[in-house]
């Protein structure tokens, strides 16, 4: 019985190919969007997901007195000691000093993002590598760990072990230092990268840490990235009041006065830094695809509705000849089913073609549609199945309610409930489509003004 119902679908649709490409260029263009900011938003909530034991993975900040001092580091020796004074309550630690430096090999000479620490990294966050041992990768003070992209871009292959760069201190001075271990290239997170300013590349062992001139076992150096991980049942508020008692014991005036450390969790970190700048960002984009998406299902119903005339002779000859209202709703939701099927393949090959500017203009990274997990291409069908729900129910349940007589006998030319539903949708489009290019012109003038006004100044 299906089968019958979409081959009688497939040819209602091919043969108003008119009204086809109107409804399908409409929803794919939604449904396209919607896939575009959610890939976006997905990718984005997926930042430090990947990370072993998230659950219990903390990073400390520090409020200051004094509003202007960043607030995104702590003092070097307070993650260690923690882990050496409180092994009971901590399970593990690990800290970072974070710069740029030149970085050659033979005639190729880049400036490099580089990240110093402790040799944890590896074996408390199970980020995967390539090539290496995670637990002896940084256990020498001159090793170093390379992207698969640093080593690309310096090698030209990802088998780089052995190989060494040659990396400048502050002084001038340089040092060659031994490839160790390639990173797998993995999501963002703030473990690699604190924030959209730092895209560390190479990583080095906290045991070099005096050839840059830095120092890093200190409680004098406010400017240390500092995480531990607490032993599962340990509270955070328990672990904040034993760090604002070392700080005070063991840091100097100004430091101990002023620095209140707190610990923050990993997983919420990256969305709410900043006063939650990327969760506010994320809720608003939702909202707007949302809003493109419900337009785009207004006007596939209101184009539906306005077939309905069309439609009213067939549907009167299928009661005449035994057809049952509920096989009437079936085939209209049938007929709905495959234009929004055909809509969202045409939206994924939209997808797939936009994708790189979207990548350009947020600098990035959005997957492919074949790189997400299996439970978003559920909720896919799930949206598809919502969407064809939502726009053949209504045509569905009025043209199937049509008395046959009447419609015959041509005593029933067209139904006063699609002509009230449609002016009210046409109405309802042109309000939308009217505040939306007003909104538009006023934040145009606006930043406009921003960048181009005088200030007098």
């Amino acid at each position: 019985m299906f089968k019958n119902y979409v081959k009688i679908a497939w040819r209602n649709i091919t043969k108003r190919y008119s009204y086809t490409a109107v409804n399908i260029t409409g929803l794919s263009v939604g449904i396209a969007f919607v896939l575009l900011i959610g890939s976006y938003a997905w990718n984005e909530l997926e930042v430090n997901r990947n990370l072993k034991n998230i659950e219990n993975q903390y990073i400390i900040q520090s409020k200051w007195g004094d509003a202007s001092t960043f607030d995104l580091t702590t003092v070097g020796a307070l993650a260690r000691s923690l882990k050496d004074l409180y092994p009971n309550l901590i399970e593990n630690y690990y800290r970072w000093d974070g710069f740029s430096s030149n970085v050659s090999k033979d005639d190729k000479v880049f400036r490099e993002d580089i990240q110093i620490g402790d040799s944890t990294l590896l074996s408390m966050y199970n980020i995967p590598l390539v090539y290496g041992n995670p637990q002896t990768v940084l256990s020498d003070p001159y090793s170093a760990v390379v992207t698969e992209e640093t080593a690309i871009k310096y090698f030209g292959r990802t088998n780089v072990m052995g190989e060494t760069l040659s990396i400048g201190s502050f002084s001038g001075t340089k040092h060659d230092f031994i490839i160790s271990g390639v990173l797998k290239k993995i999501p963002p997170n703030s473990v690699i990268s604190i924030n959209d300013d730092n895209r560390n590349s190479i990583f080095l062992s906290a045991a070099c840490i005096g050839f840059f001139g830095r120092i890093i076992e200190s409680w004098n150096n406010p400017w240390i990235v500092g995480y531990v991980q607490l032993k599962k049942g340990v509270h955070p508020a328990e672990i904040e009041q034993i760090m604002r008692h070392l700080v005070k014991q063991n840091t100097p005036l100004g430091i101990s006065d002023q620095m209140k450390p707190i610990l923050v969790p990993l997983k919420h970190y990256h969305l709410e830094a900043n006063n939650g700048l990327i969760r506010k960002m994320l809720s608003t984009l939702t909202l707007i695809a949302l809003f493109i998406l419900f337009m785009a299902i207004v006007n596939f119903l209101n184009i539906s509705i306005s077939q309905a005339s069309a439609r009213m002779k067939e549907i009167g000859v299928r009661k005449v000849l035994g057809g049952m209202r509920k096989q009437l709703i079936f085939q209209f939701l049938t007929e709905s089913l495959l234009l929004v099927v055909l809509s969202t393949v045409v939206a994924i090959g939209l997808y797939e073609i936009f994708r790189p500017a979207l990548i350009k203009i947020l600098d990035t990274q959005i997957p492919h549609i074949t790189g997400f997990p299996k439970y978003i291409y559920g909720i896919l069908i799930l949206l598809v199945l919502m969407i064809s729900l939502l726009s053949g129910f209504y045509p569905a349940l009025i043209l199937s309610n049509l008395k046959p007589v009447e419609v015959i006998n041509g005593k029933l030319t067209s139904i006063k409930e699609n002509i009230i539903l449609r002016k009210f949708l046409v109405a309802f489009q042109f309000s939308i489509a009217a505040i939306v290019l007003i909104g538009a012109m006023l934040i145009s003038r606006q930043i406009n003004f921003f960048l181009n006004g005088d200030l007098g100044v």
